[in-house]
């Protein structure tokens, strides 16, 4: 058995945390709440940038890792993570991650439902009157979102593109279709946390330009020049502010 404590500052320079790797598995700690894992057939793991991880270089975690010849065991200040090896691609037979002591408690195996999730974005608002669509009164399906009252994150980034190494990073398929690139995070009900940890790999986000801040017309309609026209000219006569202006699909 191998046992290993490391105790690493997050001052020093970034690396790309991988605690452990074997012939089809990688893991990767990105901060003591959130850990990339990666299954591989051919064993070719992915380093380019994807449209979910943009960032592959993080600061040091502190972790404890157990490394016997049948499984791993990895502790942060917020998850235990126990992965049992040789058994194919990551299932609830070989994974689990469960919180660590002094976090909301929770157990997570692949295919635990979200129940908790506070929901994201749908696609469209067409025909919908609130949260209701008018047509059949039913309501409307949001997406999940990122946090969830559960108090963890699962983000699969399996089959999502990536960006080639060229001068100007280009959209590529991924290598191997049939390899599991998965994020967990765990953050309890520390959700501004949680917004920051995702920001480690998945990049900043930036601030919205002033402008997207003000007044904006949009209407699903097929405009003439001079119906444009006389449509801001109706903005400057009622002297009502115009900041964009969004002509929509046609």
């Amino acid at each position: 058995m191998f046992f290993c404590v490391c105790s690493i500052g997050a001052q020093e320079a970034s690396s790309n945390n991988v605690v452990y790797q074997d012939n089809n598995v990688r893991i990767t700690l990105i901060t003591d709440g959130t850990v990339r894992l990666e299954w591989e057939p051919d064993g070719k793991f992915v380093d380019n940038a994807s449209f979910v991880a943009v960032n592959r270089k993080y600061q040091r975690v502190n972790y404890q890792i157990k490394d016997t010849k049948k499984k791993v065991e990895i502790r942060t200040a917020k998850i235990v993570l126990k992965y049992i090896k040789n058994k194919g691609p990551f299932s609830a037979d070989n994974l689990s991650i469960v919180s660590a002591k002094g976090m909301l408690p929770f157990k997570w195996i692949p295919g635990t439902v979200d129940n908790g999730n506070l929901k994201g974005t749908y696609r469209t608002l067409d025909g919908y009157d609130g949260p209701l669509h008018r047509n059949d009164n039913k309501m409307m399906a949001l997406e999940n979102g990122l946090l969830s009252t559960d108090g963890w994150t699962f983000i699969d980034d399996s089959k999502n593109y990536l960006f080639d190494h060229s001068d100007w990073p280009w959209v590529m398929e991924r290598p191997d279709k049939n390899g599991q690139d998965w994020y967990f995070m765990a953050y309890g009900h520390d959700y501004k946390q949680a917004l920051k940890d995702f920001t480690v790999f998945a990049g900043k986000v930036p601030l919205p330009p002033r402008y997207a801040f003000g007044y904006w017309w949009s209407r699903y309609w097929s405009y003439s020049d001079n119906e444009l026209r006389a449509l801001v000219d109706d903005f400057h006569t009622y002297d009502i502010p115009l900041d964009v202006l969004v002509v929509d699909m046609d």
